[in-house]
């Protein structure tokens, strides 16, 4: 992934997480917003040299539920 495509990209993985975030936890638009991009997982996620904008948005949401639950989350296996 390049760098002048990863914004775009970002956009629309965005875009399908944060409704699930809204759903799971019962947050305005905004808060699921912000929320996300204070994550430790969405640092990850904006830097094209960790390879985590590979993952589907579905991952990327289970990976964030993760880290509110637990403090952290781990990649999956292939990733390592």
């Amino acid at each position: 992934m390049t760098k002048e495509l990863l914004p775009i990209y970002l956009y629309f993985v965005v875009e399908e997480i944060i409704p699930l975030i809204i759903s799971e936890y019962n947050l305005s638009e905004n808060e699921a917003i912000q929320k996300f991009y204070c994550s430790k997982l969405y640092s990850f996620l904006e830097n094209p040299k960790t390879g985590v904008w590979r993952y589907s948005p579905k991952l990327l949401f289970n990976l964030y539920k993760e880290e509110l639950e637990n403090g952290d989350f781990t990649f999956p296996e292939e990733a390592a």
